[in-house]
């Protein structure tokens, strides 16, 4: 079988005909070309756009400019999801991932879109990695979108495999010749499949190493050619179809984190009595007690406690699974780094907001049910807390609460759990899982509730920007907030905590959200 195996989008895994055909019957209407009959318009479909252009319609480069900008006017709108997965593609992709295949994308379509059908038809989880051209006409041609994808792959799951060796366990997947002579440039194997769009005999005289006539013949060639030696192969863990099965396996993970957590909490602590001479039950009784200095102390404590045990818990779920599949921390892309910038203020404005509105909602709401679930003392108590509370030192709150902690739990939520789940099951399922066991680590109700929530929006943006970066902007700056805050004085604190204010946060939230999501800037990219 092939080890490494690259897939074409349009007419391989999709079928785009209505979408592509008929963007470009609108671009070449607002050209000044009837053209009624899309059946004609098919010769587009797998080709880069501009070289299309020019070749059938003989256009000049201003020309050929304001043709793919119509074309994407419409395609953006609606052109992209007038599109469906051929039969069975879903399946053969699985059973790839499960015999231990690592799989990508190298299309000429623009990355943007790419994305975009992936993710709409759920076929995005199993790619490790996805490209595409850029906007402005950079890695347009077949050639350069599969060398780049193959750098990619290799530098991520080949280091180890000597070059040849690599190249002889690689296939391009295509329905056109230009695939082909895409893979052909960079010495690896080319298989079209004659379900696509090739004109009759393109794929033979283009030099293809196989052809399949259909989704079943090709999961066959994939997984009946060339063998690989097992001990090159990074282990990437078989997916199960079997419904309990991908039960266990989603669970998985959970459970290591939760016996790991534990065993560490264990050690830490047994140390931390050892030689400091501090007990678990003697600090949560100073944290419950204690005023001033030593309440500071205490929480200082707590928290760089916290932090060890998190740290020891991201080593041991390393090793864990180590075994399973490479981890993802960023993916390289080419990016101009004043956008990048911009994208990273925008996430981090995202954090803010969300979090001065969550805050304020979630403790006006608490107050007003309080009288309902407390009584006495515990209600008197609770009701006297006011404002945000000023619990650590400056730059150690600092270092441990806005800095570590966020990473740390970053590490373990997004980068350890979430990546695992979300190649079993759909974005939306994962994105809540994860949130669910984020909000239950965080203890009691009230913060229980609003880690779930800030869960929710920092899962989606691990999984919309394919990274974890996002997330840590947002954790880190929706800490930073809160733990300013309490420097702030009572007055200030008071301004800015009025409940009508929570929905002023909420909705500039949703504004930063709204924005970001229309966003093309990839905040995980790094200039090349």
């Amino acid at each position: 079988m092939y080890r490494y195996i690259l897939f074409d989008l349009d007419g391989t895994l999709t079928d785009p005909k209505e979408g592509i055909c008929r963007s470009v019957q609108h671009a070449l209407k607002k050209s000044g070309i009837d053209e009624p009959d899309i059946e004609k318009l098919t010769p587009f479909i797998g080709p880069p756009l501009r070289d299309s252009f020019r070749e059938f319609y003989h256009m000049e480069n201003a020309q050929i400019e304001k043709a793919v900008a119509d074309y994407r006017e419409r395609f953006s709108e609606v052109g992209w999801k007038e599109n469906i997965p051929y039969a069975g593609i879903d399946k053969m992709l699985a059973h790839c991932r499960q015999h231990g295949a690592v799989l990508a994308v190298a299309s000429s379509k623009p990355q943007e879109f790419v994305e975009k059908i992936l993710k709409h038809f759920g076929l995005y989880k199993y790619f490790d990695v996805i490209v595409g051209s850029e906007p402005d006409g950079r890695r347009s041609k077949k050639e350069e979108v599969v060398k780049e994808t193959l750098d990619r792959l290799y530098a991520k799951y080949g280091k180890r495999v000597p070059e040849e060796e690599r190249r002889t366990q690689t296939a391009m997947v295509g329905d056109r010749k230009f695939d082909i002579e895409g893979a052909r440039s960079e010495g690896v194997d080319g298989i079209g499949v004659s379900y696509g769009y090739a004109e009759k005999g393109e794929l033979a005289r283009a030099g293809a190493d196989a052809i399949a006539g259909n989704v079943a013949e090709l999961e066959e060639l994939l997984l009946g050619g060339n063998k690989n030696n097992a001990e090159n192969q990074a282990q990437i863990k078989p997916v199960p179809e079997n419904s309990f099965l991908k039960a266990i396996y989603m669970v998985t993970p959970f459970a290591a984190f939760l016996l790991l957590y534990a065993l560490i909490d264990q050690i830490v602590y047994f140390l931390l009595e050892t030689l400091v001479g501090i007990s678990r039950a003697e600090l949560k009784e100073m944290l419950k007690t204690a005023t001033g200095e030593a309440r500071e102390s205490a929480v200082v404590i707590q928290t760089f406690v916290s932090a060890i045990i998190n740290a020891g818990t991201v080593i041991g779920l390393c090793l864990v699974y180590k075994s399973w599949e490479p981890l993802q921390w960023k993916r390289p892309a080419v990016l101009d780094k004043s956008r990048g910038i911009c994208r990273n203020l925008q996430i981090a404005g995202l954090g803010i907001s969300l979090s001065l509105g969550l805050n304020i909602f979630l403790n006006d709401l608490a107050r007003l049910l309080a009288p309902v679930f407390l009584q006495g003392e515990e209600l008197e108590n609770f009701m006297k807390r006011s404002g945000y509370e000023k619990a650590t030192p400056l730059l150690p709150g600092i270092l441990l609460f806005v800095l570590v902690t966020p990473l740390l739990e970053e590490l373990i939520f997004r980068w350890l759990l979430l990546n695992r789940i979300s190649r079993v099951f759909s974005v939306r399922i994962s994105v809540i899982i994860t949130a669910v066991f984020f909000g239950w680590y965080h203890g009691n109700l009230l913060q229980g509730v609003y880690a779930f929530l800030m869960g929710l929006v920092m899962a989606a943006l691990c999984m919309s920007e394919e990274c974890v970066s996002a997330p840590y902007i947002f954790h880190l700056s929706a800490n930073a907030v809160i733990f300013l805050c309490g420097f702030l004085p009572i007055d200030i604190q008071a301004v800015i905590s009025k409940p009508y204010f929570s929905v002023v946060y909420i909705v500039i939230g949703l504004a930063f959200y709204k924005f970001l999501s229309k966003s093309g800037i990839n905040i995980c990219a790094k200039r090349q």
